[in-house]
């Protein structure tokens, strides 16, 4: 349907939809204290949360389910938010993180970390992530300031440096074979495996510091949109918003990465199912888009664990298949949109 078809109510879609997803997300997260190799019962898990006597199991719900829990909430947010950033930036609703390299630049920074500096603590991995990311954005960032390049060539540009680090990925796991190796190979399908309290410490402060820069960044973004001319004319400084945006989006999704790995379609897909649902208009398109993404990822999170314990299907994987069966189905709806 489209967009002139379909009834606007601008001042109740936006907070009807945050309040929607906001309510999802601590379900979803409640549900993900049930799931994994131990199934458990609810009086278990709510005699644990709140320390009452009876059947409990402190450290499945309180050291590993619930961090974990958090972490992906936390982490899915983050990636969406860089996804929509990006997106904005590049004006190219086909860009996002993995799509320009930064996913990549982070993975191989924590990996060429691991291998060849292990006595660096896993609390300080965000750093080479962040570093590695930011380098990767930083050729997409300076082939977008040499004039106005076509936002499709920056994305091939930002495929070519992704691939090229992948390529890099690659090489590090061949010359670092055995058993130290499966812990990268698990963290770069997008899992959540074995993270607690000390991965969420890590990260929290600077995701959450970024995801609130971003949030107040937004209605910047909105008047950037209105042209570089009229954009000025209010008051808006183009060049140092847009690289203090980029900065925001690339250490959203760099950092994320170096705790849960490369989670596929999460900064592609969100953005655009936000738009779908609130519009355009960054102010409330960022926060429904960092909600839905934490959204999926908690859910993903929750379903890899619950379908066949005790075996785990990374939440990566998930997201990638549901962002590939949401992609489908967006070029069917449009074209019948075309055709109608």
């Amino acid at each position: 349907m489209s967009d002139a078809r379909r009834p606007e109510f601008p001042g109740l879609r936006g907070p009807v939809t945050l309040a929607l997803l906001g309510a999802l997300l601590p379900v979803l997260m409640f549900a993900g204290l049930f799931a994994g190799a131990i199934p458990l019962e609810i009086e278990t898990v709510v005699n644990s949360l709140l320390g009452r006597d009876g059947p409990r199991q402190d450290f499945i719900v309180l050291q590993s389910r619930l961090p974990r829990a958090l972490l992906a909430a936390l982490a899915g947010g983050a990636l969406a938010l860089s996804g929509a950033l990006i997106q904005a930036l590049m004006r190219n609703p086909l860009a996002s993180p993995k799509i320009v390299g930064i996913n990549s630049g982070a993975a191989f920074a924590v990996l060429v970390t691991a291998f060849y500096i292990p006595a660096l603590p896993h609390s300080l991995l965000p750093v080479p992530a962040a570093l590695g990311g930011l380098m990767a954005g930083a050729l997409v960032w300076w082939c977008a300031q040499r004039g106005d390049i076509d936002p499709r060539q920056l994305t091939l540009v930002g495929l070519a440096v992704g691939l090229t680090l992948d390529a890099g990925v690659d090489a590090l796991l061949v010359a670092n074979t055995g058993p130290e190796s499966s812990a990268p190979l698990i963290w770069l399908t997008g899992s959540l495996w074995g993270r607690g309290w000390t991965h969420l410490a890590s990260v929290a402060p600077v995701l959450l510091t970024l995801a609130a820069a971003a949030l107040i960044l937004a209605f910047r973004l909105d008047l950037q949109a209105l042209g570089p001319r009229r954009a000025a004319g209010l008051g808006v400084r183009i060049g140092l918003e847009r690289t203090l945006a980029l900065l925001a989006a690339v250490i959203l999704a760099s950092v994320a990465v170096s705790v849960v790995g490369v989670l596929g379609f999460v900064g592609l897909m969100a953005p655009h199912v936000a738009t779908r649902l609130v519009g355009g208009r960054h102010r409330i398109m960022l926060p429904t888009a960092a909600l839905f993404g934490a959204v999926l990822t908690v859910g993903a999170d929750t379903l890899g664990r619950a379908i066949r314990p005790p075996l785990e299907i990374s939440a990566g994987i998930l997201t990638a298949l549901m962002g590939a069966a949401f992609f489908i189905w967006l070029l069917i709806a449009e074209d019948r949109r075309i055709l109608a």
